[in-house]
């Protein structure tokens, strides 16, 4: 349940700073894909389609995502989402608890707007440097 939230919590954050937040809107510029998370269960999954600047998000299967994240269980999806610590995301991978399909280019690209999504993330953490 956690995770359901969380992926919640993910798309609503990601639909404002879409229309909000300069540096954000500038990921999403030119971008055209699907981007899916769930647990290997398939008891949790949304997907989230950023196409003409903007993204929106469901709470079903995409039939062909571009980029697919498995998560072995709920909370281990809650647990690497949440951590501060990006490698643990890596380390995910390496012990076949997190499976990845798809475009890894895009991996990339959810790697660099996870500062923008983490529950708790102030406005100063956020915004770049001078």
């Amino acid at each position: 349940m956690k995770l359901k939230m969380l992926l919640w919590y993910m798309a609503r954050r990601m639909e404002l700073l879409g229309r909000t937040h300069s540096e954000f809107i500038g990921h999403l510029h030119g971008r055209d894909f699907v981007l899916q998370l769930q647990s290997a269960s398939g008891k949790t999954v949304r997907y989230f389609q950023v196409r003409h600047n903007r993204v929106n998000s469901h709470t079903k299967p995409h039939p062909k995502p571009d980029l697919n994240i498995i998560f072995e269980s709920d909370e281990y999806g809650f647990k690497v989402l949440t951590a501060p610590d990006k490698s643990i995301f890596m380390h995910g991978m390496q012990e076949q608890k997190i499976k990845v399909e798809g475009d890894f280019t895009l991996l990339m690209w959810f790697m660099s707007i996870s500062k923008y999504l983490r529950p708790g993330a102030t406005k100063k953490q956020i915004e770049p440097a001078a």
